[in-house]
Parts: structure tokens; sequence; C-alpha cells
């Protein structure tokens, strides 16, 4: 009996990766620590993110570069003590702030993006877990108009993009959404974007499922490869147990990068660690996932259960919380809707993982045949995960597919970060 293709990673892209090679016909075991809470899957914001075709890194990114280190609490901050080992990750972040690689960025996550509904729907289905996703509209909150014509060409790139929406005065605004206090007076309404009500329910649904189809799950650490010449035999877990694989998909967030530096690939994965509250009583409930993008603020209505999340932080793995990041998504929430109520808050901090051109690695290996890499998705991990998993099983089946997939390739990190 042939091994098993190797899932590392069980969040949202090594399970929809999968999901998706066992609906090939694939035989598939995921190896995953099992600690939820540690990963963005997680603590996400819950959207299937249609028209999300901004990178991070734009034109205008290096003047606002001295205010994110200036700043520990600001939408964006850089920590100092983790400026020297960033700095190579910063050069290609920059670098991919050009006009041009602008360009090409946007429109690699615009093809992402267009297949969202369409990858993720036989997912859901064979989960039973269409109930968990609510359709929008999902609300993009200014001060004034003039705040978001401000956006210029970030704006741009979501028309290009095709992204359908609907401007909003004041006055349909409040009607839309009469929680908001006064300060709000403009949005940009987004039908297309879908919310989740709560992702880690989501997730346990597709795990369900995937273990309904026959895949098995091993709770463990990877520590190393066992390989024979230029393909990997089995994953080699902490305590010394190896799980025979015939593949390996690499998707463990991250953390991912740790794995590959032992296949010989090193490539400039960083985490953006982002934050998020769960309010339990918020005493005031939204109608519908609004977003502040000039605050880097996110409200999201999860059920009962409000949850407050944004902010983007540059630190390494080990670097403890800031905890005050949370406690100031508190502060800009009140300032959205009156009466907030905040008894009870829970607090959470996850690592994105991030590359600096706001696209993922989907590629194999460089120097081992069998192994694929599925991670670096940054913000978009959830929204991604199905056309994710669709193109890795692809890649393990040999299957020509449909998407262009050469913005995703490895090779576009080969040397250094000032070349």
């Amino acid at each position: 009996m042939n091994a098993p293709v190797v899932v590392i990673g069980g969040g949202f892209i090594g399970l929809c990766s999968a999901l998706q090679m066992q609906r090939r016909g694939l035989a598939v075991t995921l190896v995953d620590p099992g600690e939820a809470e540690r990963a963005a899957s997680f603590g996400n914001a819950g959207q299937f993110a249609v028209g999300e075709v901004v990178p991070l890194s734009g034109p205008d990114t290096l003047r606002k570069v001295p205010g994110w280190l200036a700043d520990p609490l600001g939408p964006l901050a850089i920590r100092w003590r983790h400026l020297p080992r960033l700095t190579p990750w910063l050069i290609r972040f920059l670098r991919a702030g050009r006009p041009d690689r602008v360009a090409a960025i946007s429109a690699a996550m615009a093809a992402l993006c267009d297949r969202i509904h369409l990858d993720y729907q036989p997912l859901l289905d064979a989960a039973g877990a269409q109930a968990l996703v609510q359709p929008g509209p999902h609300l993009r909150l200014y001060g004034s108009r003039a705040d978001f014509e401000a956006e210029g060409w970030r704006w741009q790139l979501r028309v290009k993009a095709g992204l359908r929406h609907e401007l909003l005065d004041r006055a349909a605004l409040h009607a839309l959404e009469p929680t908001l206090g006064e300060s709000i007076t403009f949005a940009v309404a987004s039908p297309d974007r879908s919310s989740v009500i709560e992702p880690l329910r989501l997730m346990r649904a597709l795990d369900a499922c995937f273990r309904a189809g026959g895949g098995e799950v091993v709770t463990g650490s990877v520590a190393g490869f066992r390989r024979e010449a230029n393909h990997v035999t089995g994953a080699i877990l902490a305590t010394g147990d190896v799980v025979a694989a015939s593949q390996v998909v690499i998707a463990a967030g991250a953390w991912s990068n740790r794995l590959t530096a032992l296949l010989g690939d090193r490539v400039p994965l960083e985490s953006e660690r982002g934050y998020h509250v769960v309010l339990p009583q918020p005493g005031v409930m939204p109608r519908h996932s609004m977003s502040h993008v000039a605050r880097g603020f996110a409200l999201l209505p999860m059920g009962e259960r409000l949850r407050l999340a944004g902010t983007v932080e540059l630190a390494s793995l080990e670097a403890p919380p800031n905890w005050d990041r949370a406690r100031r998504l508190i502060d800009t929430a009140r300032t959205f809707l009156p009466g907030l109520q905040t008894g009870g808050a829970s607090f959470w901090m996850g690592h994105r993982p991030s590359l600096p051109d706001s696209l993922p690695i989907i590629d194999r290996a460089s120097q081992t045949a069998n192994v694929i890499y599925a991670f670096g998705h940054g913000h978009m991990g959830l929204s991604w995960a199905a056309t994710t998993g669709r193109l890795v099983a692809d890649l393990a089946t040999e299957t020509p597919g449909n998407l262009d997939t050469t913005p995703f390739r490895l090779a576009r990190f080969a040397g250094p970060a000032w070349a």
C-alpha cells in the first residue's frame, strides 16, 4: 500500500489542501500540533474577502516607516528590537511597493479572490457548513467622503479588479447600520464579501469532513524529514516517530520557513502578528461586518458575540504579546459604537504568515521533488484556502490547472533582498 500524502499544518490552508486532495482520490494524513489557539486560523476576521486586492506595500510605504517605528500602538508597528533581523524582509517589502510591482501583485491577488466562493462551495456542501457563512454586504467605513477619495490608487485597484460596490452617504449608511456613531459619515458596501460566523466552528466542520472521508490526523510537531535522494519519504516528529509519506505539503503558517530551511529553501517569511478582542455581551450588535482601513480595525458580529480585530505588528514568533494593542481595539470600537459594553472581554494574539509581496508561495520545493509549499497568505488565509487547496491538489496529482501560478512560485525570492 502506498504511503499517504502528509500535510503539515491543520489550519485552513492545510485542511483545505487535505480535503481537495482527498476529493481527487488521494490518501491524506494531516499532522498538526493541536494547538489551534496559537495560529491565525483561530483568530482571524472571519471574512471571505472578495475584492481585497491591495498589497500591504505601495508607492507611499517608505514615508510611513518612521511612523510605524515611532508608534508601538499604531495600526502597523515594528518592534525596534526585531528591526535588525527584519531588515532584509523590509527591503523586499519596499521593493514590492513599486508601481509596476503593485499592479502585478494586485492582479495575482484578484485571480485568487475571484475563485473564493467557487472553490469553497463544494467543501462547505460536503462539510454541511454552508450555514456558517453569511452573505454580505461588508461595510468599509470612512470618516468622510474625502477620506474615501484619499484612498486613491488603492481604491482604483479594487475597481480594476471588478469589485461590486455601492457608495453610502451618511443617511444611507445609518439607515443600513443604525448602531454606528455619528463620527462615521461615509461607507462603501461590498455585497460579494461574506462573513464566517465563527472561524473555529468552520475549522471543526472541515476537520470532521476530512476524517469522515478516511483522512487521518496525527497530533504532533514535525522536527525533520526522512529523505532518500531528492525525495522525502517521511516526516519525523519531535517524539522521534516517523509518519511515512508519498508526498509532503508544508502548510504550517508562520512556522513554515523553519521546515523549508531543513529542505534547503530559505524564504523571507515573517510573523505579522494580529490581535483580537471578543466581547461576549457587547450590548450593541452591528448587523454587518465592518472595517475601517485607516484605523486598521474591524467589527465582526459572530453569533451573539462581537469580535474586534486588526492591527499589524512585525516581531518575532517568540516576542511576548503587547496587550495594550488589544486594549486599543476596545478604545477604537467605542468611537464607532456608542453604548458598547466590554465586560468579560477575552484577548488573543496570533501569527499571520507574511511574505513581503503579500502573495503566498504555492509551489514545489526546489530540491525535493515530492514536497509542495503552501504558506505565506498573510491576512488572506481563510479567504484563499479553498483555492490554494485546489492548486495544491493540481500539483500533487500533476493536473494542469486553469489559473496562472507563476506569481506564487518560490523562485521569485531567489537571491539577496537588495538584488
